[in-house]
């Protein structure tokens, strides 16, 4: 049942109201009475009322100035105002504060019950509007990651892939142009945090701008593209693409080299072109840990799939994964792992046992 309040300075207006959507409807039912417009703000900000119908003419506040307050404040209900005044200019004014219809005295049956179809239809809508927002607001994370990442390595093709099936996902809710944008916005604001975050804050999306589509979703699809056009641009010039490339490149020979202790930083700076010190810096950032690290990590996996198979003598595989000395090898394993080679090789025999 959708909850309605009334508010009207008339008792036989009310009176009159409260049969017709209690004996004719069967999806309203009326919660509350108020005699003017400051009086049914505090009863709809404590009940939070599907639909107010409400007069235009009242004292204190009139019923023009209560749907401005209601818009203002943010409260998602169903304005329906009611006047003895026919003249057009009130329900001009009434519809500039997003009232939803608009009622003549004295009331017509037949024309308030059109009115509370209609009302019904909408709040159904709205509704549905919401469920639909929801289940976008759920999957908003994951694609800005996604996004995100394809942004932040140029895959181009990636992105507008994503984009196409995200703006075909919308569409699927039949979502007006407003909702849509407001979609769009809450992605945005998602995958500006993301890419923050993996500039150090040194790239900030734009935002769409305050433009009426008038339905035309390919239109904002379109700026849409240029926005994320613009932000990989940014990226380019911040992260000096060149370098990331050969950047890349020397990952590709480290992963391939890393047991090979005859293979150095040195060897690695000069596939990327860059001085040692520079390449030190960058790597880091690129990577997120230091050379050092990152080759230790690379031999300490290795190490773990070797000792798993028994044939492996545990010697053989320090040597295997670029230790020269033996005790380099299990100094540098126990600080990664807290528990030695052979305490590691021995929990894999009384594991085999034990099954």
């Amino acid at each position: 049942m959708y909850k309605v309040i009334i508010v009207d300075d008339e008792p036989s207006v009310k009176r009159s109201l409260k049969t017709i959507i209690e004996k004719e409807t069967s999806s309203f039912e009326v919660i509350a009475f108020a005699e003017n417009g400051q009086e049914a703000l505090d009863l709809i900000c404590d009940s939070m009322p599907d639909v107010v119908i409400t007069d235009i003419r009242m004292p204190l506040m009139d019923g023009l100035r209560l749907a401005e307050e209601i818009r203002n404040r943010g409260i998602q209900t169903e304005v329906i105002v009611i006047s003895g005044y026919s003249d057009f200019s009130y329900a001009k004014q009434a519809l500039r504060h997003g009232v939803t219809d608009y009622l003549l005295k004295p009331l017509d049956v037949d024309e308030v019950l059109r009115v509370l179809v209609c009302t019904e239809k909408k709040l159904s809508n709205d509704y549905k509007g919401i469920v639909e927002r929801g289940e976008w607001i759920a999957l908003c994370k994951t694609e800005a990651e996604l996004m995100a990442k394809h942004m932040w390595v140029l895959n181009t093709a990636a992105v507008w892939e994503q984009l196409d099936e995200i703006h075909d996902r919308l569409q699927t809710y039949r979502a007006n142009s407003a909702r849509l944008k407001e979609m769009y916005i809450h992605l945005f604001y998602l995958l500006q945090a993301e890419i923050a975050g993996l500039s150090g804050n040194r790239i900030q999306i734009q935002t769409l701008p305050d433009y009426e589509w008038n339905g035309q979703a390919e239109l904002l699809k379109r700026h849409i593209k240029l926005v994320l056009q613009s932000a990989m641009e940014e990226i380019r010039h911040i992260r000096n693409w060149g370098s990331h490339k050969n950047m890349l490149e020397s990952l590709k020979q480290i992963n391939q080299n890393f047991s090979n202790e005859s293979f150095s930083m040195m060897n690695a700076a000069e596939l990327a072109g860059m001085s040692p010190t520079y390449f030190s810096k960058s790597f880091k950032e690129e990577v997120g840990v230091s050379y050092t690290q990152f080759i230790a990590k690379l031999r300490m996996e290795k190490a773990i799939e070797l000792l798993s198979d028994s044939n492996n003598k545990v010697y053989e595989v320090a040597y295997a994964v670029g230790y020269n000395e033996y005790a380099h090898f299990a100094k540098v394993f126990k600080k990664y792992y807290k528990f030695s080679p052979t305490e590691y090789r021995h929990s894999l025999e009384i594991s085999s046992k034990q099954a």
